[in-house]
This record gives structure tokens, C-alpha cells and sequence, in this order.
């Protein structure tokens, strides 16, 4: 057998505002990147890597005008974005490396499949693949979120996931009580990867990942909605999370710059929402607001 050619890769880095790093990396992970790594804070550095090949011309300028697409969607645009040829290692797993069991708020650990834990044995473990999905846990906004469920998930409650990434916050969820979960996401990527985690899991009983028509037909009547997508988006679904939440259900979300604070307190107060606690950790907050 004759020796296999390494793969060549390409190395993708955009400089852009924190508030747009994980739009960004969605915009990568979409084209074909897997697995993406945010370094610095604001302004961030979002990288992926792309196998070369003779279709990667045409992947890179479809990146390039999603980028430009940025500030239409209420997010900064990128500073910078430049792709070269990376060196020879294999980044299709090589991002595994840095994915490390990884304990969150007070009783919670994100485990990838590949790796064993074998600290505090009182902890809920979540076992995770994230595939090209967002979601390992290691961002602010998703450490966050896993936080604020820990204080607001109870045993039998139902809960709502929207835009779930690799299924992290619904599995999370479901092993601090919740008896039923109800996931979507915008993508049918991300939507296949929280399938696979859910199953793997033995959760797929309590956690339904749905398609997005399915999802916005059944998740009513939920004692918890979480998101963690951008202040944009939370703006633009506050009032129908209202509609899918009990009196008195709660309302977690996350992936807001610290700049967007103030706009996203007033449309949730427009909406109906009390607001309970706004978390912090770098630039980034997180609401807890409760449906009156």
C-alpha cells in the first residue's frame, strides 16, 4: 500500500469584536470547519481549518460574504480575516486536544466521550461529542447559562432549549431533573450532532430535538426557556418565549456583550418579563428574567 498523503489544511483566522465571535465561528463551522478556537477577548480571534481543495476557493468566498452579511444582523463587523496554509497536522481531531473534562458552577461536569473523569463523584455528568456544533462548555456564555440552570432547573420541570448547538444546556437539563426537554436549532447540523449526544447519552426518553416547525408547535408551557445565542436574537424572540413559558416560568439568556445590556433589559421588560439576576463573567452577561 503506498503511503497516504498528509492532508493539507488552511488556516482561517478573523479578527473580529467579541460580540460577533460566535457568529463568526457558526459562519466557519457551517463552511466546513471542524471544530473552531476563539482566542483573546475584544477583539477576539476566531480560527478554523478547512482541508485544501480545489473547492476550497469557493468555501472561503462564501465565508467572506456572510461575513460582510454581519452588520446587518445587528453585529460588528470583523476587523480582519485572512486564510493560509497551515502546518501539516491534523486538525480534523487536532481540536480534540484542548476539549478536557471541565467542571462548571457548582455540581456540573462536561466530559467529552473521549476522556475520563475522575473527580468529585457528587458532580451530574454530561458526556459530549460537539462535533462542528457550538457548545463544550468552555465559552463564558455557555458556562454561564449551565450555571443559571443548576439555580432554576427542578425536578419534573419542562424545559426549552432554542438554538442548542451540540445539545450541551438540553442534556445538562435533563440530568439536573428535568423530565422532559424540548431542543431545536436554526441548523440541521447542529440539530444531527444533539441527536447523536442525546442517544448516546440514554437521555433520548426526556430530550427531543426537534425540527424547528415540531418545536414551535410543542414547546409550550415550560417552566424554563434557556438560549444562548446573541442579544439580537433574544430581542427578536423575547415575545414568543413569553408565549411558551407557565406564569412565573423563567427565561435564561446568554450570548449578550456587556454594550447590548441595556436594549436587551428593555425589550424583555416590553415582553412582559421581570428581570430576577443579570451573571457576569468577562464581557459577556447572562438575564434571568421571569414571565409575569
Amino acid at each position: 500500500m503506498e503511503p497516504r498523503e498528509p492532508t493539507r489544511w488552511i488556516e482561517l483566522r478573523v479578527e473580529v469584536p467579541a460580540e460577533s465571535a460566535e457568529a463568526v465561528g457558526a459562519i466557519l463551522r457551517d463552511a466546513g470547519c471542524l471544530g473552531t478556537a476563539e482566542l483573546g477577548r475584544d477583539p477576539a480571534t476566531v480560527v478554523g481549518h478547512l482541508p485544501a481543495s480545489d473547492r476550497v476557493q469557493g468555501a472561503i468566498e462564501r465565508i467572506e460574504d456572510r461575513l460582510a452579511e454581519l452588520p446587518a444582523c445587528g453585529l460588528s463587523a470583523p476587523l480582519g480575516f485572512s486564510a493560509a496554509f497551515a502546518e501539516d497536522t491534523d486538525w480534523a481531531t487536532e481540536w480534540r486536544k484542548h476539549f478536557r473534562p471541565l467542571e462548571v458552577g457548582r455540581r456540573i461536569v462536561i466530559k467529552p466521550t473521549w476522556e475520563q473523569y475522575e473527580g468529585d463523584s457528587d458532580r451530574v455528568v454530561v458526556e459530549l461529542d460537539p462535533g462542528m456544533a457550538f457548545g463544550t462548555g468552555g465559552h463564558p456564555t455557555t458556562r454561564l447559562c449551565l450555571a443559571a440552570l443548576e439555580d432554576w432547573v427542578r425536578p419534573g420541570c419542562v424545559v426549552a432549549d432554542i438554538g442548542t448547538g451540540s445539545g450541551i444546556l438540553a442534556l445538562a437539563a435533563a440530568k439536573l431533573g428535568a423530565s422532559r426537554v424540548h431542543a431545536t436549532d436554526i441548523d440541521l447540523l447542529p440539530r444531527r450532532i444533539a441527536r447523536e449526544n442525546v442517544e448516546r447519552g440514554g437521555l433520548h426518553e426526556r430530550v427531543l430535538v426537534h425540527e424547528m416547525e415540531e418545536f414551535d408547535r410543542v414547546a409550550r408551557g415550560c417552566d424554563v426557556v434557556v438560549a444562548n445565542i446573541l442579544a439580537s436574537t433574544v430581542m427578536e424572540l423575547a415575545p414568543s418565549v413569553r408565549g411558551r413559558l407557565k406564569p412565573g416560568g423563567v427565561f435564561i439568556a446568554s450570548g449578550i456583550v456587556e454594550e447590548r445590556l441595556p436594549e436587551v433589559l428593555k425589550v424583555l421588560a416590553d415582553a412582559g418579563f421581570r428581570v430576577e439576576e443579570v451573571r457576569e463573567e468577562e464581557i459577556w452577561r447572562a438575564v434571568v428574567a421571569v414571565a409575569e
